[in-house]
């Protein structure tokens, strides 16, 4: 009995090692980045620590599962997933830059764990020498976050693009667009980022109609975008620069809007007349990303954005169509 449990617990054994290391890592990564000290928005942490984590499963494991290529492989996979399921029950970081970032975690914990594997399969590898790579892998978030947050950090400015049919005519979907009054519950329909903490779109109100005027775009949880109107088409286009209301206290990771990292800049609806007499409206938007790894988060962030157009698209499509 007790080699049988032996042989269930045996590939676990390494979980536990990279565990606590994970934990401690988001705990020791918990300053802000432009204090230049260990941040969690860093290349180090993002890309440095998986990699330690799927070595050190791998390390502590048995000998026979350290020769397996599917366990060096996959069972780092469980380490981060247990790691990252902890640092959420505590509050650590919120679930959806956790889900943003699990996919890349997992790739390279795999990684690190893959380097274990060869390292071990090599017979001529002294102990010694695999001990000193492991060390070093694991130095290595602390080695080198402190000289990247040294370097300038450079924005990307990223467009996204929407569109529905219609059918309604311009008019109708004309004074759907300027304003959008409540959107009531029966009106919300799921979207994938709403579970994970972003807030669903409820109106929009314009001060007055033409250039310079202002709309207040209203969110769940009392985020509100002020929008100035900076072109006016009567019953073709309209285009507003986008500002989160700072004023307002907002919980994360929604006051990081308008931050450091991310910002919405600007939009435009545009009407397309069809010769059908139906309309096809388009919605467009850009936004600033400003991260070290920008062509990771950037593949997030124009999702959200798509998303969030193509919510706010069907709920003008269906209110214009009754």
């Amino acid at each position: 009995m007790n080699e049988k449990l032996q042989s269930w617990l045996a590939p676990l054994t390494g979980l536990p090692v990279a565990l606590i290391y994970g934990v401690l890592a988001r705990l020791a990564f918990s300053a802000p980045d432009e204090s230049g000290a260990l941040s969690a928005m860093t290349c180090g942490f993002l890309f440095l620590v998986p990699i330690a984590m799927g070595a050190l499963t791998v390390y502590f494991a048995p000998p026979h599962l350290q020769l397996s290529g599917r366990y060096a492989f996959l069972m780092p996979w469980v380490a981060c997933i247990v790691t990252v399921l902890l640092i959420a029950a505590i509050g650590l970081e919120e679930v959806v830059c956790i889900v943003m970032a699990l996919p890349l975690f997992l790739l390279l914990s795999s990684l690190g764990g893959w380097l274990m594997h060869l390292r071990k399969r090599k017979n001529y590898v002294s102990n010694l020498m695999h001990g000193s790579l492991l060390g070093l892998l694991l130095a290595a978030p602390y080695l080198v976050t402190p000289l990247e947050t040294r370097l300038p950090v450079g924005d990307t400015i990223y467009h996204v693009q929407n569109q529905v049919e219609i059918a309604a005519d311009v008019d109708t979907v004309w004074r759907n667009i300027i304003e959008v009054p409540l959107i009531q519950p029966e009106e919300q329909h799921f979207s994938i980022f709403h579970p994970l903490g972003l807030p669903k779109p409820l109106a929009a109100t314009l001060s007055h109609e033409g250039v310079g005027g202002v709309r207040h775009a209203s969110f769940e949880n009392g985020l509100l975008f002020i929008e100035e109107i900076t072109a006016w088409r009567d019953h073709d286009s309209l285009s507003f620069t986008i500002q989160r209301d700072a004023q307002r206290q907002l919980p994360a990771p929604l006051n990081q809007i308008g931050g450091r990292y991310f910002n919405v800049l600007d939009g435009t609806y545009r009407i397309e007349p069809l010769a059908d007499g139906r309309v096809r409206l388009h919605l467009e938007s850009t936004h600033r990303l400003s991260t070290r790894f920008d062509f990771y988060g950037g593949l997030w962030t124009r999702w959200v954005m798509w998303d969030l157009q193509d919510y706010i698209l069907q709920i003008i499509k269906v209110r214009c169509e009754k």
